[in-house]
Parts: C-alpha cells; structure tokens; sequence
C-alpha cells in the first residue's frame, strides 16, 4: 500500500487537475486566517482548540472555507500557485495546502461541512458517535483526545474503549474515567481493537496515513472524525479503493 508521502504527492496532482479543469486561475487569491478555541465557545478548557498547541487555521477561495486544526498556524496570503507550491514535509505548508482543499471541494461541490462547530455541540457529536457505534463495535480505539466523545464514550463503552494522544499533558492522565494512552504506540492498540476512530488532524501532523493503513491491512472499521480531511477522505475513496467513514455531524 502507498505511503504518506505518494498519498500527498497523489492528492496534490488531484487538486491541480480540479483546478485545471474547473477553470480556476492560479492567480486566484486565497486567505488563510489563525483563530483560537474562544472564537468557538466550546464548553470546557479541555478542548484542544482552547488548551493548545493546536489552533484552527481557516483558508478561503471565493469566500469559500475549509479548515484544518495545525500545531503551527501561520495566516497566508497569496494565489492559488503559492498554495500549490506549498512544502508538503512542513506543518506550516501541510495546514495551509490541506485548509485551502477543504475549501476548494466545497466551493466545487464535492464535500460539504468543512467548519468545525460550536458550543455545547462538540458533546451532543459524542452521543451521536455513540449511536453510531452502538450496533457491532467490539473495541473502540479512539485516536486523538476529543472532550466530548471522551466523556460519552467511556459511560457507554466502558472497558470497551481505549483513548490515545500524543500530547505529553495527556498522555497517562484519566480523563472521563479512561486511562489515556501514548499515541506512540498506537501499533499496539490497532491491533487490540476492531474499530478504530481517528481524528482528521492527524493529516496535518503526517500520522494519518501510517495509522489509516495499518488499521485497514488489519481489516479494522475505520471512521476518520473531525473536519481537518474532507477533500483527502473524498479522493481516498474515490480513487484509491478504500472506503473511510467520515463523522462530523455537527460541522458547519
């Protein structure tokens, strides 16, 4: 199976087609803005968006907008070229090329929900992930630190649920009544669980398509959460022959 990086490499050739074939001129100017956890009134401090050092960067073309969460937010603006130049190895070049995708399949119609939500509703996703979850899960694998399904989650699944992070503030602490785990051996856990629910800000910190791949030669179900890959999800599905589940219900 491809590795992450012929992934980018393919996603990236994917959205220069887009553009060729939608007419979108290169010189088009794109916008890309830093905001912070506040901006979304989310209920607690907990949330990464609030607590840090992931920050929501949202990238517009034609008004349009997608986001994706980045350790290394840095506002951009410039042409649809500069974007496509973007270093794909960088954090700063991935949150930035990946946020403008999500935006540019939404303004060509090909995904919908690229804005995170708001309020108490990062709680009401975690009891609907769970009525997604209810029918069949066996053990649920839940990569990435997420309040709200956490604390559902662990009521309903109990010893069913393993939570990993990769934060060293995180990382061994109970939260919700669940031990969260090193993210870095998320191999481990793959291999304990039969679904595996990984967050989609893992696109930008380039562990997505370890994780994604190994859980799929594993024959694991995979559900990809949150609204950092969008436009990545559609052409994996599309044209890599993988089929991964996509949940945001409450995205804007």
């Amino acid at each position: 199976m491809a590795n992450g990086l012929i992934v980018d490499k393919a996603f990236r050739s994917y959205i220069r087609s887009l553009i060729r074939e939608h007419g979108i001129g290169l010189e088009e100017e794109v916008y890309c803005v830093v905001e912070t956890g506040k901006d979304y009134e989310l209920p607690s401090d907990e949330y990464a968006l609030i607590r840090g050092p992931e920050i929501m960067l949202t990238c517009s073309i034609r008004g349009v907008k997608g986001q994706v969460f980045t350790v290394s937010p840095h506002g951009f603006k410039g042409t649809v070229s500069k974007v496509l130049e973007m270093d794909l190895g960088s954090y700063s070049g991935r949150s930035i090329f990946y946020a403008f995708s999500n935006a540019l399949l939404r303004l060509l119609g090909y995904v919908d929900k690229t804005l995170h939500c708001r309020g108490d509703e990062p709680i009401k996703c975690g009891f609907k992930l769970y009525e997604k979850l209810a029918r069949d899960n066996g053990i649920v694998l839940h990569i990435g630190y997420q309040p709200g399904h956490v604390m559902v989650l662990s009521h309903y699944l109990r010893d069913n649920l393993l939570v990993t992070d990769l934060r060293s503030d995180t990382i061994w602490c109970v939260k919700h009544g669940r031990l969260v785990y090193d993210g870095v051996y998320n191999d481990i856990y793959l291999s304990m669980a039969d679904t595996i629910l990984v967050t989609a800000s893992s696109v930008v910190n380039k562990t997505f398509w370890d994780i994604v791949s190994k859980a799929y030669m594993l024959k694991k179900k995979i559900i990809v959460y949150g609204v950092s890959a969008p436009a990545l999800i559609y052409f994996i599905n599309k044209y890599m022959g993988l089929k991964l589940d996509s949940f945001c219900p409450y995205a804007r």
